[in-house]
């Protein structure tokens, strides 16, 4: 789950391939480390996670990119070479807010199709779905995806699909664009304040029958010579009903009630 700095104006997405050794998990991080603008981007570092090596760097996704006020930050994680404790990858994992899904091309379909049951087991394990969770497929070096196994394509449709080169790059940058783009509108959903419904009509209040009561047995009903209606300061909070406190003159006697009414109320962007 995201992590918001107050203290920065900063909200903290965590973005994670995942894959089996020799899928080509480093040097797509590599290419997406080396395109992105220095000044958009931390450093690539590596951190010894017991006998693993964690691979991660931070960037902010555009100059632009904002959040009601707050500034967007990736951090992106992987693991590379063997992994001898697997409970690495599952702390790794802890709180994603987007996953990557790399697979090595060369190798059997099976592999893939058990890269995805590891992850979908070790989210498990933190009450998660991989199904609920922005993500991505990245085949490495194939040409299609056509013979995936049917578990992998129940999961990651074709708009969920990017086929990647580790030689060149071709098709790297594309599938982080598309996760990105994913994960920012799952923030956009969370942390964005809900808007009211725009008022589609106006019914007519009415007034309090009392209002309209005869001054006396079979006596016509006197016409309204002023209302005073005082200066009036409305504050909602949480509550969509109004009262306004009337002064009535009806004739020479004056008649003191309350208005009640309710609104509905449309945030106006400036």
């Amino acid at each position: 789950m995201a992590v918001i700095n107050h203290a920065k104006r900063e909200i903290n997405a965590k973005i994670v391939y995942f894959g089996s050794p020799g899928c080509g998990k480093g040097a797509l991080f590599q290419f997406i480390h080396q395109r992105i603008k220095p000044s958009l981007c931390g450093p690539l570092k590596s951190m010894p996670a017991g006998q693993d090596s964690l691979l991660f760097f931070d960037y902010i996704p555009f100059e632009a990119s904002s959040l009601d006020g707050y500034r967007i930050r990736f951090h992106l994680y992987t693991m590379t070479g063997p992994v001898a404790n697997p409970g690495t990858w599952k702390m790794t994992l802890k709180g994603v807010d987007g996953i990557a899904l790399v697979t090595n091309g060369r190798a059997s379909g099976h592999d893939a199709v058990d890269s995805l049951r590891v992850l979908k087991s070790m989210l498990a394990g933190y009450g998660r779905d991989l199904r609920s969770l922005p993500r991505i497929w990245l085949p490495t070096d194939l040409s299609d995806s056509g013979d995936a196994g049917s578990e992998l394509m129940t999961c990651f449709d074709t708009s969920r699909t990017v086929v990647c080169s580790t030689t060149n790059g071709e098709g790297v940058l594309q599938g982080l664009a598309v996760l990105s783009q994913e994960v920012l509108q799952g923030l956009r959903d969370e942390y964005e304040p809900a808007r009211e419904p725009a008022i589609t009509s106006m019914l007519p209040v009415e007034p309090p029958d009392e209002l309209f009561a005869d001054s006396g047995q079979g006596a016509p009903l006197q016409s309204f010579k002023s209302v005073v209606l005082p200066e009036l300061k409305v504050s909602l909070a949480g509550n969509t009903t109004v009262t306004i406190p009337l002064s009535i003159q009806l004739g020479d006697s004056v008649k003191r009630c309350n208005l009640r009414f309710s609104v509905q109320l449309e945030e106006e962007s400036l």
